[in-house]
């Protein structure tokens, strides 16, 4: 989905900013298409707003109608790419439908799926829920994941990072498994045996 700020700018001669806070301030939308705005992700550090279709078909009916805010000395004219948007409305919804069944897994385990097992932030926080914060194993998806920690301190000692790995085999058979990564303290001092020599214990 494309970000109301891109959508609005598609919208020849439409002042940006104040069209941005009709549609999230205004009465512009109803309390039901409103609810076809979306967050771009789940990270509370991401506040960009994307826009469904059915949000998006009633902002550009209002530019039309000449209900947005314009620049001066600009009018209303063919505004092909958010009308393209607008019209190819089924992919955006199919992709609402699976933002919401990915929220929902978290809550609802019957919800998860095989492709899920390859995002770990997802990962994460369907074993937080379910399983604690720790090490587990959870059988999702008709698959036994298993969830392996490994913390790595800091050369203070005062703080830790952590690698988080998910391994399970595929329903073809093969052994497979998806993480987080190293963090940032695996590579220090206090983690390398060759130079973690000195260290305050």
């Amino acid at each position: 989905m494309r970000s109301l700020t891109d959508f609005l700018r598609w919208l020849p001669g439409v002042a940006p900013r104040k069209a941005y806070t009709l549609v999230l301030e205004g009465n512009l939308l109803s309390k039901e298409l409103r609810r076809d705005l979306h967050s771009r992700s789940d990270s509370l550090f991401d506040l960009v707003t994307v826009v469904g279709p059915e949000a998006a078909a009633a902002i550009l009916q209002a530019y039309r109608d000449g209900r947005l805010p314009m620049q001066r000395g600009k009018t209303v004219e063919d505004a092909p790419e958010a009308e393209a948007y607008v019209r190819d409305a089924e992919p955006l919804r199919e992709e609402i439908r699976e933002r919401k069944r990915r929220k929902d897994c978290v809550d609802d385990v019957s919800l998860v799926r095989e492709s899920d097992f390859h995002d770990h932030h997802l990962m994460n926080s369907i074993f937080f829920k379910n399983a604690g914060p720790g090490p587990g194993r959870l059988t999702l998806a008709g698959i036994e994941v298993d969830k392996d920690i490994r913390g790595f301190s800091s050369n203070s000692g005062k703080t830790t990072g952590y690698e988080s790995t998910f391994t399970w085999t595929g329903s073809d058979g093969v052994r497979r498994s998806s993480g987080s990564g190293l963090p940032s303290e695996a590579f220090n001092r206090r983690n390398d045996e060759e130079r973690n020599w000195g260290l305050h214990e």
